[in-house]
């Protein structure tokens, strides 16, 4: 694939990192910061384009039109949605761009632009589902309405000792699989829980407190 990356700053320069690693694909990275290209040019041995992107003539020096994908990873919405405006111009089919204001996200849906949160918002909800939930060891947001998360079956948990069926699951939440002394379980209602085991659970968000708190034996 041809591969043009706006941003060559944390998340530009890792971006680069994986997808050189796989080795069979074409990059070039694009940035206003002279360093910062030349860094990506040394360690990576990757064309880098010190210029503004938001100019025609800089995407036509990336010879933007072979682009299978264009990535914007900037810290600003304007800079990534003017970019990506641009390269749809130039016929790339794919485009996919860091969003860092939920405010922007109607402008990226309106010209079809694949959207991932700015790594400053995933880490700030983690952090607060840290705080909330401190026995949870991870989380995903599936769409706006549930969530995915593992948590362990605490000693204290009235779920231990239980089969799945029994252990009166609320509604709209759903364990998908259950970890045990290194054995990955898909389980069945008739499967029981032990005090230690992790499991990973699907929950509508208006969930999630009450079946946290369960699993933690609160």
């Amino acid at each position: 694939m041809y591969i043009v990356i706006v941003g060559a700053g944390g998340i530009g320069k890792r971006l680069t990192e994986r997808i050189l690693s796989e080795g069979k694909h074409n990059i070039i990275v694009i940035d206003k910061n002279q360093e910062r290209c030349e860094e990506i040019a040394r360690k990576f041995d990757a064309v880098a384009i010190n210029a503004d992107a938001t100019l025609e003539e800089t995407l036509d020096e990336s010879e933007i039109k072979k682009a299978n994908v264009l990535v914007t990873t900037t810290g600003d919405d304007a800079v990534n949605l003017m970019v990506c405006s641009l390269a749809k111009n130039k016929g790339v089919k794919h485009l996919v761009s860091v969003v860092n204001q939920d405010e922007s996200k109607p402008m990226y849906v309106e010209k079809s632009i694949i959207m991932v949160k700015s790594p400053n918002i995933v880490m700030a909800e983690h952090l607060y589902k840290s705080i909330i939930h401190p026995d949870v060891e991870d989380y995903m947001n599936v769409g706006k309405y549930a969530e995915i998360f593992r948590i362990p079956v605490a000693p204290e948990s009235k779920f231990s000792g239980k089969t799945i069926k029994k252990i009166g699951l609320p509604k709209k939440s759903l364990i998908v699989a259950i970890e045990r002394d290194h054995k990955f379980i898909i389980p069945t209602e008739d499967v029981e829980l032990f005090a230690g085991d992790k499991a990973t659970v699907l929950a509508h968000k208006d969930q999630v407190d009450r079946v946290a708190a369960l699993f933690s034996g609160e």
